[in-house]
């Protein structure tokens, strides 16, 4: 796992933070909640979580605050305490998060974006490229889910809600991701152990640390919140078109993935790498897609060189 320590953040810390909630009022009286986290007058960065909600983002905490960066976390519409719409699209999330930084004040920002918050990032850089310092995509989602030879790299799950995400109307592609939440709730341990099964040696490593596990399930908890309306809702934007295109993003992006990863193909990112006009690609070898939680070091320090 490297050589510095990981942040893997406990259950005590988790409660404290998440004390930190605030709300946005939208024009459409749509509420988004969000989080602050890091240090409190640091550099902005809006940090687009991904599937789950923003308690992962809680493990950046630590070390955004060492660095001087202060992180800003919304849920999505449905997850959490964030109010739901059925037809929230990619591109009105990326409004959110311009309105919000309108709303706290902020001109100039950077986005950090993991795995299942993608496409949301993907979508501000095309929406505002002009208002980012930095965008960093870490282990991606990529517009490659129904793609008939990308998706063969994906774990079975994946393929089988991609497949019904693209056919089914929201309200029966709800079903599958219920049970999912419904296995939360009755058998944390069973859902646990079925995640583990499909994690790379290094993914294995950082899940066997109990606070992680504990970690992984409040975040599960808080995705499924209100029902899976939210989850199938933010799942669904990922596996149909995005409604812009990746060609016509006019901003520098860094990318990093680990190259075990088994739960985001690296092939997505190195889709990204070539689609993208502007992207820099950091494969990080042997590693999984839990590395960007628990050694965030990495990636802050190239942010505070300026080296992006």
């Amino acid at each position: 796992m490297g050589s510095n320590p990981p942040d893997i953040i406990r259950p005590e810390e988790i409660d404290q933070l998440g004390t930190r909630q605030a709300w946005m009022p939208t024009k459409s009286g749509r509420r988004v909640s969000y989080y602050q986290y890091g240090a409190a007058d640091g550099f902005p960065a809006f940090f687009c979580h991904g599937t789950g909600s923003h308690v992962h983002a809680m493990c950046l905490h630590k070390t955004a605050e060492t660095f001087a960066y202060r992180l800003i976390v919304p849920d999505r519409t449905g997850i959490g305490l964030s109010d739901f719409d059925p037809k929230t699209t990619l591109l009105d999330e990326a409004n959110d998060i311009a309105n919000l930084a309108d709303h706290l004040g902020i001109d100039r920002f950077g986005l950090i974006g993991l795995s299942g918050g993608g496409p949301t990032l993907f979508a501000a850089a095309h929406s505002f490229p002009e208002r980012l310092e930095f965008v960093v995509a870490l282990a991606c989602a990529a517009p490659l889910y129904t793609d008939p030879v990308a998706s063969r790299q994906l774990g079975l799950g994946d393929r089988i809600y991609a497949k019904l995400g693209k056919w089914l109307p929201l309200s029966l592609f709800q079903i599958p991701f219920g049970w999912m939440g419904r296995q939360i709730r009755k058998n944390p341990a069973s859902f646990a152990k079925m995640f583990a099964s499909s994690m790379c040696p290094a993914d294995s490593e950082v899940f066997r640390d109990k606070n992680f596990q504990l970690m992984f399930l409040r975040d599960w908890q808080e995705l499924f919140k209100q029902g899976p309306k939210g989850a199938s809702l933010d799942a669904q934007l990922t596996y149909l078109p995005w409604g812009f295109d990746l060609r016509d993003i006019r901003c520098r992006i860094e990318i990093r993935h680990g190259s075990e990863d088994r739960w985001v193909p690296p092939s997505f990112s190195r889709y990204l790498a070539s689609t993208l006009p502007d992207a820099t690609l950091h494969m990080i070898p042997g590693q999984g897609h839990f590395y960007h939680l628990v050694q965030s070091r990495e990636f802050f320090e190239t942010l505070s060189r300026n080296e992006l």
